[in-house]
C-alpha cells in the first residue's frame, strides 16, 4: 500500500481545506429568501431563490477555460431558462442548443476583461448588499394580488439582455454597463420579479403566433400593462433613493409634457393597430413595436403613467385586482378615466403610500 510521507499528508489536508472553501464560496451563490428572514416573517412564505451561480461560473471560465466547467454552464437551470425566454420572444441569440447559446453569451475575447469587472462587482452587490435586508420584495408585492407566491428563481447571468423574465424564472444581465451603478441591480430585479408574478397570472404571448395586426395588438395591450406597473413597483424605492434620475424611463416619467406627448404617441399607434383589424402584419405593423419597446419606449413610460392614474383615482387594490383580470380590463379602465387634460398630473411618488403586505 502506498503511504504518505508527513509532507504529502499535509498537502492533501490543505487541498480538502481548500476545495472545503471553495464549495463554502460556491453555496454562498445561491440563497433562499425564507432563509434570510425570520419563520414568522411573511415573506417566508414564498419560494424565492437569488442564484448567482451562473455569473460565477462564466468569470471562472473566462480565466480557466475548463471545459468541464463549460459543460455544467451549458446544463444549468439558468441557461434553460434564457433559451426559455429567447425563444418565446425570439431573441437574436442561438436558440438551437444550450451550447451554442453559452458561447454566444460568452462573447468576444476582447471585451473579457471589462465584462469580467463589471460582473465581478455585480456578483459582490447582488450576494451581498442586495439581500442583507430582503424586505424590498415587499416592492414588488405590493403590485400584485395578494394570493400570489414566489415559486421560481432570480438569477445573475452573463451577457444576455439587461434583465428578463419568463414564467416564474428572472435575471439579471451581470455584465451590463448599467449596473456599473451597483445599485441599479436591485431597482431591476423589483421590475423583473414583478414581471413573474404578472406572468403567474398572465400568460406571455410567443412572438411566433403573432400573424395579424389583431395579434400585434394583443402584444402590446399585455406589455403596456407588464412594463408599467413593473415600472410603477419600482417607483417609491427609486425616489426615496433619490434615483429617478439614473434611468432614462424614471427620467422622462418627471416631464409632464413630454409624458402628454408620449401619450399621444401610444394611442395612434395603438389606434392604428386596432383599426387594421385582422390583416396580416407587415413592415409598417411591426415599426409600432419598435416604438413601443424602444427609443421613447411607450409601453414602458406610458403603461407607468397609467397604471399610476389608475392607483390614483380608485386605489391599489383595483390596480391589483386588474393583474388577474388582464390588459384589456387595464387599458380599458384606464381610458374610463376623465382625460389626462382635466386632472392634475403628478408623479407617483406624490400619491399616498400604502404599507407593503
Amino acid at each position: 500500500m502506498f503511504r504518505f510521507g508527513r509532507s504529502a499528508g499535509a498537502i492533501l489536508c490543505l487541498a480538502v481545506i481548500f476545495l472545503q472553501s471553495g464549495a463554502a464560496q460556491s453555496a454562498k451563490r445561491t440563497v433562499a429568501l425564507r432563509d434570510l428572514v425570520q419563520p414568522s416573517d411573511p415573506l417566508s412564505a414564498h419560494s424565492l431563490v437569488f442564484d448567482a451561480t451562473f455569473a460565477g461560473q462564466a468569470v471562472e471560465y473566462l480565466d480557466s477555460k475548463d471545459g468541464g466547467l463549460a459543460s455544467r454552464m451549458v446544463e444549468s437551470a439558468a441557461v434553460a431558462h434564457i433559451l426559455a425566454h429567447a425563444t418565446n420572444f425570439d431573441y437574436d441569440v442561438p436558440k438551437d442548443s444550450a451550447q451554442a447559446l453559452v458561447a454566444s453569451l460568452l462573447g468576444p475575447e476582447a471585451k473579457h476583461a471589462e465584462r469580467r469587472a463589471t460582473c465581478e462587482q455585480s456578483i459582490a452587490y447582488f450576494t451581498g448588499p442586495m439581500l442583507r435586508d430582503p424586505h424590498w420584495v415587499g416592492d414588488v408585492l405590493r403590485y400584485l394580488p395578494a394570493d400570489f407566491r414566489f415559486n421560481g428563481t432570480l438569477f445573475l447571468t452573463f451577457g444576455y439582455d439587461i434583465g428578463v423574465a419568463f414564467r416564474q424564472n428572472a435575471s439579471l444581465n451581470c455584465t451590463h454597463a448599467h449596473f456599473k451603478n451597483q445599485q441599479e441591480l436591485l431597482y431591476y430585479a423589483i421590475h423583473e420579479l414583478h414581471h413573474t408574478g404578472y406572468m403567474s397570472y398572465q400568460t406571455p404571448p410567443k412572438l411566433a403566433d403573432i400573424k395579424s395586426c389583431a395579434d400585434l395588438l394583443k402584444l402590446v395591450e399585455y406589455s403596456t400593462q407588464l412594463e408599467g406597473m413593473a415600472v410603477l413597483a419600482a417607483y417609491k424605492r427609486r425616489s426615496d433613493d433619490k434615483a429617478l434620475a439614473d434611468d432614462a424611463d424614471y427620467a422622462s416619467l418627471q416631464d409632464a409634457a413630454a409624458m402628454e406627448a408620449d401619450e399621444a404617441s401610444y394611442f395612434n399607434d395603438y389606434n392604428y393597430l386596432k383599426s387594421r383589424g385582422t390583416e396580416p402584419v407587415d413592415a409598417e405593423a411591426w415599426a409600432v413595436i419598435d416604438r413601443m419597446s424602444s427609443g421613447h419606449r411607450l409601453w414602458y413610460r406610458v403603461g407607468a403613467r397609467m397604471a399610476h392614474r389608475i392607483e390614483d383615482a380608485k386605489g391599489r387594490a383595483v390596480l391589483t385586482e386588474l393583474v388577474r383580470q388582464g390588459p384589456q380590463a387595464f387599458i380599458a379602465t384606464y381610458r374610463s378615466l376623465p382625460s389626462p387634460q382635466t386632472r392634475p398630473s403628478r408623479p407617483p411618488a406624490a400619491s399616498s403610500a400604502k404599507r407593503c403586505r
